[in-house]
């Protein structure tokens, strides 16, 4: 199983052109919620997750109702930006799929482990070297009980290969 899924990861570093571009690693991620207060949100969420190419994306973290997530998806990111100074700020998306939720916590429920996820994004990036940038990435999700937002910290190193 562990070659299949190693086969499968170099697929689509192939597939997505990511020996020649970038990579992102994101981490760190905390969310607010603004939704019925009488459940315990888990507000820390261990974030650690990939994208190539400011693209295909995966992810892996303790999602708000203390379970083990892992989401497949897409970024998006809108080529326009605001720039102060050094600072850049830009809009973005991602979407995908992600395990971890139950009926009754997600509206975009589709079976027993498996839901789609739409996060529309804001997001902050100073660079560190010519190549590295350190991001701060903040996203909103709704649900039937009100909003959550969402944040993490991103690594991006461009020009690998």
């Amino acid at each position: 199983m562990k070659w299949i899924s190693l086969s499968g990861l170099l697929f689509i570093f192939i597939t997505t052109n990511a020996f020649s571009t970038s990579l992102e690693v994101a981490f760190l991620g905390y969310s607010n919620h603004y939704v019925d207060r009488d459940y315990d949100y888990k507000e820390h969420h261990q974030l650690i997750g990939l994208s190539i190419n400011n693209g295909f994306s995966v992810a892996h973290f303790v999602n708000s109702y203390h379970n083990k997530s892992t989401l497949i998806g897409w970024k998006f990111r809108m080529d326009d930006e605001i720039k102060i100074y050094d600072l850049s700020i830009h809009l973005g998306a991602v979407a995908g799929v992600v395990t971890g939720y139950e009926q009754d916590q997600i509206i975009t429920y589709i079976n027993e482990d498996i839901s789609l996820y739409l996060i529309p994004q804001l997001i902050f990036t100073y660079p560190i070297t010519d190549t590295i940038a350190l991001s701060v990435v903040n996203g909103i999700t709704a649900d039937t009980t009100g909003i959550t937002f969402i944040h993490h910290l991103q690594l991006s190193f461009d020009n690998l290969f």
